[in-house]
C-alpha cells in the first residue's frame, strides 16, 4: 500500500511524522510544498501540514497520524505498553506540539530573526527568484501574525531566552538517566520533541540553538533519536514495506 506524506521537513510536525515512518521502517513518498496554496489543497479542513495518505485515506494532524501508524504497523509501538508510562509520553508529545512549538515560533519571528526565517521559508519553495521578495512578505505577514496572536513573540528576547532555558532544564529533569523520555526506546514524545529541536537547529534561531547546545543531556538525547530514526532504516522505494 502506498504511503505519501505531504509537507516540508522545515515543519517540526512533518519531521515528527517522517521520523515515525523511519522508526517503523515504512517506505513513503514525500511531496514537498511548491506554493503557499498547497496547504489548503492538501488539507482543506485545517490548511496545515503534515497530511498522510495511506491507500487513499488521508489523515491530518501529526498526533492523529502517529496513532494511525500504530494501528497500521504496530511494531515497534510509538508509545509504551505500560499505560502509566504511555500517559506521560502522550502528555509530553502534546506539550511539545502545543507549547514548545510556540517558543520555537517566537524565536523564529522575533525581530532579530524574522528576516532570516522568512528567507528560509520562502527559499524552500521552488519559485522564480523574482517572486521571493513577495513570498517573503506574505509568509512574514501570515505566519508571524499567528505567533504574535499567541503572545510569546511579544516578549523581549532575553526574557524569552530565560523562559525557554527553564523549560529545557525541566526536560533534562524529566529525561533523567533514561536514554529516551520515560523509557529505553523512543516514543511519540521523543519524535515530537526532536521535530521541535530540529526546527531550533535549522538556522534562523541561533539564540535558541545555543540554549539546547548548553545542555549536554539534551544534545546526547537528540543524537540518540537521530541515530535510532535514521532514513537508512527505510527500505528502498522498490521494496517498500506493505502497510495494512
Amino acid at each position: 500500500m502506498e504511503v505519501t506524506v505531504f509537507g516540508s521537513r522545515l515543519s517540526p510536525f512533518v519531521e515528527k511524522v517522517i521520523r515515525a515512518l523511519h522508526l517503523k521502517g515504512v517506505g513513503y513518498t514525500l511531496v514537498p510544498v511548491k506554493r503557499p496554496a498547497d496547504f489548503k489543497k492538501w488539507s482543506p479542513r485545517t490548511g496545515k501540514m503534515p497530511v498522510l495518505e495511506v491507500g487513499g485515506e488521508r489523515v491530518y494532524d501529526s498526533s492523529r497520524i502517529l496513532r494511525r501508524l500504530d494501528e497500521l504497523v504496530p511494531d515497534p509501538p510509538l508509545f509504551d505498553a505500560d499505560p502509566a508510562v504511555a500517559a506521560r509520553q502522550r502528555f509530553l508529545e502534546d506539550w511539545s506540539d502545543e507549547a514548545l512549538y510556540w517558543y520555537v515560533m517566537a524565536f523564529r519571528w522575533s525581530a532579530p530573526n524574522e528576516d532570516a526565517t522568512a528567507t528560509q521559508v520562502a527559499g524552500s519553495l521552488p519559485l522564480p527568484s523574482f517572486l521571493l521578495p513577495i513570498v517573503k512578505l506574505v509568509v512574514a505577514r501570515q505566519i508571524k501574525g499567528q505567533a504574535f496572536a499567541q503572545g510569546l513573540v511579544r516578549l523581549p528576547l532575553d526574557v524569552l531566552s530565560d523562559e525557554l532555558g527553564r523549560r529545557l532544564d525541566e526536560l533534562v529533569i524529566w529525561l533523567g538517566d533514561r536514554p529516551f523520555f520515560f523509557a529505553d526506546r523512543p516514543s511519540g514524545a521523543d519524535l515530537a520533541l526532536f521535530g521541535q529541536c530540529n526546527a531550533i537547529a535549522s538556522g534562523p534561531t541561533p539564540q535558541a540553538e545555543a540554549l539546547v547546545s548548553a545542555r549536554p543531556a539534551l544534545v546526547a538525547w537528540r543524537r540518540r533519536v537521530d541515530e535510532t530514526t535514521a532514513a537508512s532504516r527505510v527500505p528502498e522505494a522498490s521494496a517498500r514495506r506493505a502497510v495494512g
